[in-house]
């Protein structure tokens, strides 16, 4: 029995996705309900006040472009949303290609998940390199605590004291969303997922907020690379601080 509501960010715009993950879901007769995205190339949204374009071209040497910045307030409002209803929710995109068996089994036995799982991904992992360690499991999954973010936002699992973190870190918007997500030494939401992944992403459907494409590039100075190059290892070198900090406590329990 599912007890989490499932939302779905679905463009007006992309009427051909909407059937596709309906099927997809229907065929394993799990309820969902559509959420409509916020399209940024076509409005601009109050939340956009929060995007910092100085700042975005200082540490990464590009913009955000429209589509970006409403990706990003589409999941920002589900997280407000999440906070609102004091109840965990599932996030998916609707260019998910569901793994029936295993999504199905996290949605039926997610309820039996402690309160150390804030947020979970059950998406691939989409880094090339990572390391993971078995935290519990769950009916046919395990849950794992990943080394990294595994970049992307296809679905996800949160609870509304993971949206709450989310909310309270993202009042100020440079990153694409997925990276913000992944930054778990800023957020204190440590990454998780799903061995096997409940989710994939279907290839076949380009994207439509144009994620690979950025509107706008800082002049490729010297000093331009060199404070993103800066900024990137400092993200590194966090990660890896709090990555040996969060191991070095589980060995003193």
């Amino acid at each position: 029995m599912l007890m989490y509501d499932i939302y779905i960010i679905n463009l007006l715009s992309s009427p051909e996705r909407k059937e596709n993950i309906a099927n997809q879901l229907n065929a394993i007769n799990v309820p969902f309900t559509f959420f409509p995205a916020i399209d940024g190339r076509k409005e601009a949204h109050p939340l956009f006040k929060k995007y910092d374009d100085q700042c975005s071209q200082l540490y990464r040497g590009r913009s955000l472009n429209k589509g970006q910045l409403g990706c990003y307030a589409s999941h920002y409002l589900l997280w407000e949303k999440c906070a609102e209803k004091g109840e965990p929710i599932i996030v998916l995109e609707d260019d998910a290609i569901i793994s029936p068996i295993e999504f199905k089994a996290f949605c039926t036995s997610a309820t039996s998940l402690n309160s150390q799982f804030k947020f979970i991904r059950l998406h691939k992992h989409q880094r090339k390199r990572f390391s993971s360690k078995k935290a519990t499991e769950i009916d046919k999954l395990e849950i794992h605590r990943f080394s990294k973010g595994h970049m992307g936002t296809i679905g996800y699992f949160l609870t509304p004291s993971g949206a709450k973190k989310l909310l309270e870190h993202s009042q100020h918007w440079f990153l694409p969303v997925d990276i913000f997500m992944d930054r778990f030494w800023i957020t204190k939401i440590d990454s998780y997922g799903t061995i096997p992944p409940c989710l994939s992403h279907d290839d076949s459907y380009e994207s439509n907020i144009g994620y690979v494409e950025y509107e706008k590039r800082a002049k490729r100075h010297l000093y331009t690379k060199i404070r993103r190059e800066g900024f990137n290892l400092s993200e590194a070198i966090k990660r890896t601080i709090h990555n040996a900090i969060f191991n070095l406590t589980k060995k003193r329990k």
